[in-house]
């Protein structure tokens, strides 16, 4: 049986005019050998620099009941309450937590799924490891975060192959923007017709993505690649995100970190062109390493907006293990 946990995280994100934190809790309490109860909840002040924390304040980031509910299937799971559903869809060794790996949020969960409700949200997931090669993932969600406006309106699934060192996974989503007002920046600046701009509340989103890593255990070398495409339903209109990089571990000291990568937020090409809108494109070099066992230090050199713009950053990083120990 899993043992109870209780673990603190805190996080200072730096980068060019932009700056965030976020204090975290998490706990896991095993309540038998196939149920267990867990949560996360955020403080976060600043930027929305953390792809998987979004909003200000206090905040619920998980809670929730994951369950095996069949004996002849251990591999499949059974997860209910607030999901934090970027745990579960879009996983990469490489490019994923803002905390770890690369700073800027293109290279986080991708693009085309946050928009499209791939966040902290109230679902019902279901996780099916069907065999050591193959994982498949489905989940029904409330397109808005806001008990309030509850609704079983969004679905996501994905399924992933393994082979050898390499796995890919294929991504689809969709929901109501619900409030969020995610999407690609040019959607912004097109008139509804009634003077209104952007998503509205009611609009039904759609994404797919496509996310592949390989890593060379030689050279403690990963790549990484993601492309994302998003459609807004309601206006006919979409946009395309992408991203690819390299990752290496243990480079110059025990346990550390060095990525280069090249993305693009999501956007729509054509309409850009049309706005005269400047490319939102990012390189980004990071390095991080652990300066003590509980602490650890990042730094950042981006260019962005079609390299017209230089920027540079840090991240301190802590992590403790707070679980009360037994007599």
């Amino acid at each position: 049986m899993t043992a109870p946990y209780l673990g603190f995280q805190g996080t200072y994100i730096n980068q060019g005019d932009e700056s965030a934190a976020r204090a975290r809790l998490s706990g896991l309490y095993p309540l038998s050998p196939r149920v267990q109860f867990g949560g996360s909840l955020d403080l976060i002040t600043g930027d929305n620099i953390f792809s998987d924390s979004r909003g200000q304040g206090l905040n619920i980031n998980e809670l929730y009941v994951s369950a095996a509910p069949f004996a002849e299937l251990p591999n499949l799971r059974l997860v209910a309450g607030q999901l934090d559903l970027t745990s579960y869809f879009d996983r990469n060794s490489f490019a994923k937590d803002g905390a770890t790996h690369f700073f800027n949020s293109v290279f986080q969960t991708n693009p085309a799924l946050s928009a499209t409700g791939i966040s902290s949200r109230p679902g019902v997931l279901v996780n099916w490891t069907v065999t050591d090669n193959i994982e498949a993932k489905a989940a029904v969600f409330s397109s808005s975060r806001s008990l309030g406006d509850f609704s079983l309106d969004g679905f996501a699934g994905e399924i992933g192959f393994r082979y050898g060192n390499g796995i890919i996974r294929g991504t689809y989503a969709t929901a109501r923007d619900a409030g969020s007002r995610d999407s690609f920046q040019e959607l912004f600046q097109v008139d509804r017709g009634d003077g209104r701009t952007g998503p509205l509340r009611a609009d039904r989103e759609e994404a797919y993505g496509v996310n592949a890593e390989y890593f060379f255990p030689d050279l403690k070398m990963g790549i990484f690649g993601r492309y994302g495409r998003y459609e807004n339903q309601a206006l006919n209109l979409g946009g395309n995100t992408y991203s690819f990089g390299i990752s290496f571990l243990d480079l110059f000291l025990k346990d550390d970190r060095l990525g280069l990568a090249y993305g693009r937020g999501l956007s729509n090409e054509q309409l850009r062109r049309e706005f005269k809108d400047s490319l939102p494109d990012v390189l980004e070099l990071f390095y991080d390493v652990r300066i003590f066992p509980n602490l650890r230090l990042g730094v950042t050199l981006q260019e962005r907006n079609g390299f017209s713009e230089l920027y540079g950053g840090f991240r301190v990083k802590t992590e403790f293990d707070i679980t009360p120990k037994g007599r």
